[in-house]
């Protein structure tokens, strides 16, 4: 049937706002899914959003749209119908596909072995409404058995949200420290390295986020105040992709921000500020510009330690940034050089075209000797110039 269909890509701009229901720690900031009236809860593995689409796991969400579905294994595809309605998620090539006609390219993933579809797309084709509910918030697809109006609907379900709110939470927390006993054992007789990217966002964010999650692969973005606020919606994909986010300054000029130990904390202060605008979350990671030494000596460090700040540098050096293009080769070689020499390798890396171009073979490697990438947690240990 795929072969026979006309492509043409379906834009996906009119979805839902980024918000995620896992990643942010703010119990706020869950978004509901309702249809019609009822409320659905998700087990295990909830709604997210990346660039701007709202993905849910499609076998709950076809359970409560009345919609069949069947499973080819062979073909690694999942058919949706209903009716005289037909899509085909086809999870090797990440595609959607409708017997309408209509293809939508690099959609579908699987979370937690689950298969995540769009949710708009999905809902509109089989003929339900999608709304945006700012109270809650609620994302509600719905057709015509409806007992209340949108404007009502949250006083409808306010009780069931409240408990739903309290599960989620408590389900998410259960995961974070799981997810932390298992960083620390990882740390301390696994192979655990961390990638670590400086200086952005820049145009080249997009991009290695696109390899990162090619590779299945998990990052720390150390990134500079302006940057943060020009660049508010790769930031929210960071966050929504699983990454980490750190602060990196604001001057990134070494005259202004070592003139004091409080200067220092003014410009990491002030990142924070522009990070919680743009996300509603902030950070107690910190890389300093060009690294702790020589600049940041004893009285230095202990300001950013009672300011509450975890300040990271780094053991293996990609020599990335030493001229304004340096050869992917290049960079390849000095990260192979060096990680393995270190317990547990923090790979700096910076935003360049040569970067990006090699980034590939850096995962591939780190992958071929069995290192799990992972985002720095905001209770670890810090890895510095003199903590190693």
């Amino acid at each position: 049937m795929k072969k026979c269909i006309v492509c043409f890509i379906v834009l996906m701009s009119i979805l839902l706002p980024s918000q995620s229901f896992a990643i942010n720690e703010n119990i706020n900031n869950l978004i509901y899914i309702v249809v019609n009236d009822e409320l659905i809860s998700f087990q295990d593995t909830y709604p997210v959003v990346r660039k701007g689409i709202t993905y849910v796991p499609i076998s709950v969400l076809a359970n409560h749209l009345n919609i069949t579905t069947k499973w080819d294994e062979k073909n690694n595809s999942v058919f949706l119908i209903k009716g005289d309605k037909e899509i085909i998620l086809d999870l090797s090539v990440k595609a959607l596909f409708t017997n309408e006609g209509q293809i939508i390219t690099d959609c579908i993933f699987l979370e937690n072995d689950r298969s995540m579809a769009p949710y708009k797309f999905i809902a509109n084709y089989f003929d339900y409404e999608v709304s945006y509910i700012d109270k809650g918030p609620i994302a509600r697809a719905k057709n015509n058995q409806l007992s209340v109006k949108d404007e009502d609907l949250f006083s409808l379900l306010q009780n069931k949200i409240m408990k739903e709110k309290e599960r989620v939470l408590a389900e998410i927390n259960k995961k974070k420290e799981e997810a932390i006993r298992k960083r620390l054992e990882l740390r301390k007789n696994g192979k655990i390295a961390y990638l670590t990217f400086d200086d952005g966002p820049t145009k080249y964010t997009g991009e290695i986020l696109d390899i990162l999650d090619e590779y299945d692969c998990k990052a720390t973005f150390f990134m500079l105040s302006e940057r943060i606020k020009n660049n508010k919606a790769v930031v929210k994909e960071i966050i929504n992709n699983g990454h980490s986010v750190g602060l990196h300054g604001v001057s990134h000029s070494a005259k202004k921000i070592y003139r004091s130990p409080a200067t220092v904390i003014s410009e990491m202060n002030i990142c924070n500020e522009s990070l919680e605008t743009v996300v509603g979350i902030r950070s107690n990671l910190v890389r300093v510009p060009y690294g702790s030494f020589p600049y940041m000596k004893k009285n230095y460090r202990q300001a950013v330690e009672t300011a509450g700040y975890k300040m990271w540098d780094w053991n293996v050096d990609s020599k990335d940034s030493l001229v304004k293009y340096v050869a992917p080769k290049d960079i390849l070689q000095n990260v192979k050089k060096q990680v393995t020499r270190q317990k547990v390798p923090v790979i700096l890396l910076h935003e360049r075209k040569g970067t990006v171009e090699t980034l590939p073979d850096i995962l591939k490697y780190l992958k071929e000797n069995r290192y799990v990438t992972v985002p720095i947690d905001k209770n670890e240990n810090p890895i510095n110039f003199w903590n190693k």
